[in-house]
């Protein structure tokens, strides 16, 4: 008959335990066993240890469902037939050893021991619920086995954090959580000890959702952002900003209102003895940092706190204030799990977690822990308990500790929806990238001065003809005339018909000095060629004797001059052509030049100039100019390449800082998405680039005066959506590089590729014929063809090349934004930096 009979309510949030059975069969077999379960409930896995009882006579399997977010439990022993996939609430139980297992664990480790004595062997009775077969185990064991006690009955707690079968593997070398579970009960402090390297930060990642698990589960009891606070190991924090500006953009970002934010942020200051609010984070020391992070983390007054090593660096005297003030959260009901290498502190926790190589090695009350190793300290039994794992091939402690293996099971994420984009927090990122700016003078005043002396320097360094060249002129005309040097009326008649007065050689040559070449006069050949060799001069021309006199008798006999006088009037030119540019530039000096001078000379005979032209008229340009030089030309591609790298420079720079110092990482946690910094980022850099635009344009078409014949919004709207192109380049580099070095070289081996291809150092018609073909389909190539079509023809946005330009920044655009999504989906720990 039953002396007691005690009613308890079933918990399917989480039932684990531990206990002790002694099952009767006969006075024969007596014996007390030791059984030890896994966790039942949510976002778990079951298995069963097998037992010693002569009762049980196969293993029982046991595994979780989670069917329509109904929590159901599959219970099936190696006896009874396989449940139908249809029903998967159907329970089959046979052993009753299984059964008094199950329950005696469930309920052991919210602290309720059991002492059971039965006579029966089998419980015949089947149930369609985990709470109708709990009761039918133990509450009507009255009419199967009497005798049952209820011992002792503490509140049971459930838990705010659970972790389940976690693994994270970096590489096969690199094994971080092995197959880790770790349960938090609610309005506790949870601390978690464990060596550096031993996994804990990863953990606390994996469970603040700033990276994922490979495999395992992970059930936070949270039900919105706000509900969870966090300050990693690092600093993670915007060093140019200030300390009330850093509490209300994370204060911002968790929807707390402007007066809610300093009232906190007065508290916390008071609490945690931070300098003056308007100091820099960059001018505080070590300890003041990690103090206005744990103000971060405390600011919003969450109901989960997850601290790793909070109290480092800190004053005693600080930290255990710090620690009262936890201890007074946890009695209001505040779940807070810490890490902290100071072990004997810890022992001001509820519970504590010892973690070594990646498993949890003990988790119970600090006494019980110490009791239960046969310690006077923590620290002796972290030792005793690594100790017996290093000697246990199956990194079984003991009895008392479950083995830990790997799952299967695909990892599930925070169980917290944060929305695809909110208003509320890209206006607060909004707000952070202006304050940052805004303390950053300097650079915010590079940023307008550098498309300044961009475009600035272009036009006074590219495209102007070079000036002061250097000629050899060797006058064998003057020589053979016993004359020292050309003077004006040597060449002011007209040389048909005085030709021993008049000299067209140095008509010619005041002709090259009116060009600004500087003249070098030699008497032979060989002293001018030297010369040329060594660089002193970049051309070359002899006059041979009797110019003038043969020059008149090849315009006077035409067809019928003898072949000494079309030698003798043939002037010789050696061009240095080493410097392609300045010897082609050379070389149509002497062309126009000598077509010039006879043009002049014909006049003087009352000649039509026509005579000496070759026979081709040019008329007026349809586009250009007569005189359009190579910056006319190369306008559009220096414009549109400053208006694509600028942005790549300004948004790649800003995304790698947060991105090493953490502070990405932190916003991820806080609920950011990266759709919001995209789109906060385009606000405030598109503001810039318009003003960088601006800039450019009147330097390049107002101050300069380079031809400008298009329509003014497309030409905007061109440039405009060039740096959003860019802009978005500068996204992707800051998500693939880990490093500065890294985007740096990306970022300047696209920017020599894109001048390559865009025809700004070659037209992309004297290309190879590969890229020939292929060279619209560049980034840059069809914008700047669209611009200099707009500028330079006044073309619309209604003729295909202009259009084109538009498809093609849309077009890689996308392309772009596509990878970044790519990359993010397989790349989990996109934004973590392991350090």
């Amino acid at each position: 008959m039953v002396e007691k009979k005690t009613s308890f309510q079933v918990h399917l949030f989480v039932i684990v335990g531990l206990a002790r059975a002694k099952v009767v069969n006969n006075p024969s077999h007596a014996r007390t066993t030791g059984l030890n379960l896994t966790v039942l409930g949510p976002a778990s896995s079951i298995r069963l240890r097998n037992s010693r009882s002569p009762l049980q006579r196969h293993r029982p399997a046991y595994q979780y469902r989670d069917d329509d977010n109904e929590r159901a439990c599959r219970l099936q022993s190696n006896y009874a037939p396989p449940c139908d996939k249809r029903k998967r609430k159907r329970i089959d139980i046979i052993s009753l050893s299984s059964a008094l297992s199950i329950v005696k664990d469930e309920y052991s480790r919210a602290g309720v021991s059991f002492e059971f004595v039965c006579c029966a062997t089998r419980l015949r009775r089947r149930s369609n619920s985990v709470k109708e077969f709990v009761a039918a185990a133990i509450f009507d064991m009255d009419d199967i086995a009497p005798g049952l006690t209820a011992v002792d009955t503490p509140p049971f707690r459930e838990p705010a954090v659970m972790v389940r079968d976690a693994v994270k593997i970096y590489d096969k070398n690199n094994v971080v959580l092995r197959g880790l579970n770790m349960t938090v009960p609610k309005g506790q402090i949870y601390g978690l000890l464990g060596p550096s390297g031993c996994g804990k930060t990863t953990l606390l990642s994996a469970i603040v959702g700033r990276s994922e698990l490979d495999s395992g589960d992970i059930m936070v009891k949270a039900f919105k952002r706000e509900d969870i606070g966090y300050m990693p190991q690092d600093l993670n924090l915007h060093e140019h900003l200030t300390i009330l500006q850093t509490f209300k953009f994370y204060g911002r970002m968790l929807n707390m209102s402007t007066e809610t934010i300093l009232e906190r942020a007065n508290d916390l200051m008071t609490l945690l003895e931070l300098p003056p609010n308007d100091r820099l984070i960059e001018s505080l020391s070590g300890g003041q940092q990690r103090r206005v992070s744990l103000g971060v983390a405390l600011l919003h007054n969450p109901i989960i706190l997850i601290l790793d090593e909070p109290t480092v660096g800190l004053d005693p005297v600080l930290s255990h204030s710090i620690w009262n003030h936890l201890i007074s959260f946890a009695a209001q009901g505040k779940t807070i799990i810490i890490t902290t290498h100071y072990i004997e502190e810890a022992r001001q926790a509820n519970t504590i977690g010892m973690m070594r190589g990646g498993v949890l090695l003990a988790e119970e009350s600090p006494d019980m822990l110490m009791a239960r190793c046969n310690a006077v300290t923590l620290e002796e039994a972290f030792l005793s308990l690594s100790h017996k794992q290093e000697t246990s091939t199956n990194t079984k402690i003991d009895d008392t500790y479950k083995k830990l293996t790997y799952s299967k099971k695909t990892n599930k994420k925070l169980n917290i929806d944060d929305g695809f984009f909110r208003t509320n927090r890209m206006n607060c990122l909004l707000y952070k990238n202006v304050s940052l700016l805004w303390q950053q003078k300097p650079f915010l005043g590079f940023l307008f001065l550098l498309p300044l002396v961009q475009t600035y320097f272009f036009n006074l360094a590219i495209g102007h003809d070079p000036k002061g060249l250097s000629i050899a002129i060797v006058n064998k005309e003057l020589q053979q005339r016993h004359i020292g040097e050309c003077k004006p009326e040597f060449y002011q008649g007209c040389f048909l018909n005085n030709t021993h007065d008049v000299l067209m050689s140095c008509a010619y040559v005041e002709k090259m000095h009116s060009k600004s070449m500087k003249i070098l006069n030699y008497n032979d050949v060989d002293t001018a060629l030297k010369a040329v060799k060594r660089n002193d001069a970049w051309g070359l021309l002899y006059f041979p004797t009797n110019y003038t006199t043969s020059l008149a008798a090849r315009f006077v006999n035409a067809t019928r001059t003898s072949s000494l006088d079309v030698e003798l009037s043939t002037v010789n030119a050696w061009i240095d052509l080493s410097n392609q540019y300045i010897g082609n530039m050379v070389k149509s000096s002497v062309i126009y030049g000598m077509q010039q001078y006879l043009g002049d000379a014909l006049t003087n005979c009352n000649v039509s100039t026509k005579v000496g032209n070759i026979p081709i008229l040019f008329k007026t340009p349809i586009y250009g100019s007569v005189d359009t030089t190579f910056i006319h030309y190369a306008s559009a591609s220096i414009l549109c390449l400053c208006c694509y790298y600028l942005p790549v420079l300004l948004t790649a720079g800003l995304i790698l800082t947060e991105k090493k110092g953490g502070i990405m990482e932190r916003m991820m946690v806080s609920g950011i998405k990266f759709t919001e910094v995209m789109a906060s980022s385009c606000v405030m850099q598109m503001t810039i680039h318009a003003i960088q635009t601006a800039i450019s344009m009147y330097v390049m078409y107002v101050h300069f005066d380079n031809p400008y014949n298009g329509d003014h919004f497309t030409t905007v709207l061109i440039l405009l959506l060039i740096g959003m192109e860019g802009m978005i380049f500068g996204f992707l580099i800051g998500a693939v590089c880990k490093d500065f070095v890294f985007a740096a070289y990306l970022g300047a081996g696209s920017n020599i590729m894109m001048s390559f291809t865009c025809g700004l150092i070659w037209p992309l018609e004297g290309a190879h014929f590969l890229l020939k073909e292929t060279g619209p389909l560049w980034p840059m190539t069809a914008p700047v063809r669209a611009l200099l079509a707009i500028t330079a023809k006044g073309w619309t946005i209604e003729s295909q090349p202009v259009y084109m330009g538009f498809v093609s920044i849309f077009m890689w655009s996308g392309i772009m934004v596509v990878i970044i999504f790519i990359y993010s989906k397989f790349n989990k720990d996109l934004w973590v930096l392991r350090k």
